[in-house]
């Protein structure tokens, strides 16, 4: 009888350690999935960052658009262009004033934030922004100061309108350190 004993106990050791096996392996299986589950958060968290991050910027870069937007359309009067040495295009006056000619320009559809406005109540991201002058049509019957490139009663002017956002407090050139938006302003020249 203790022959059989002996075999008996010898088999139950055997299953004790395939059922240790089995465990083992389990246990590595969920903790595979646990950390597969761990990357998944954690890039599905950095894509999520990045989209609300690029909506602020966005965001930051179409209220600079509208400031510049409604600056240039508070005074209902024709832009000058801005002096060499401006830094700003807006004057002494809080009058804007047009950076370049767009036609002309030889940046193209490229931007050139050298002269520039910082846009109010943006921190982090900061906007700015700059207007460009595009041309300036008349009703019949009526025309543009040719030499002074004026606009009579009468007339809409168009410029166009740069803005950037960045996280940067200088502007940046566009890119992935700069978001920025183009629009066309028209203003009626009362």
């Amino acid at each position: 009888m203790s022959a059989r004993h002996t075999s008996s106990s010898a088999g139950w050791v055997r299953q004790r350690g395939a059922a240790l096996f089995v465990a083992i392996i389990m246990m590595l299986l969920v903790l595979v999935l646990a950390v597969v589950g761990m990357r998944t958060i954690t890039l599905e968290s950095r894509i999520a960052g990045n989209v609300l991050e690029s909506q602020k910027l966005q965001e930051t870069a179409d209220g600079a658009l509208r400031e510049g937007e409604r600056a240039i359309q508070m005074h209902g009067l024709s832009l000058a262009k801005c002096a060499e040495s401006a830094t700003s295009p807006v004057d002494s006056a809080n009058k804007p004033c047009y950076v370049s000619d767009a036609r002309t320009d030889t940046l193209g559809l490229n931007t050139s934030f050298t002269v520039n406005t910082k846009a109010t109540g943006f921190k982090n991201p900061y906007g700015f922004w700059y207007p460009r002058y595009i041309s300036t049509v008349c009703p019949e019957g009526s025309s543009a100061t040719s030499a002074l490139e004026a606009a009579s009663t009468g007339c809409t002017e168009f410029y166009e309108l740069n803005a950037q956002a960045t996280a940067e407090g200088t502007v940046q050139t566009c890119g992935p350190d700069a978001f920025c938006l183009r629009s066309t302003v028209n203003l009626f020249i009362k």
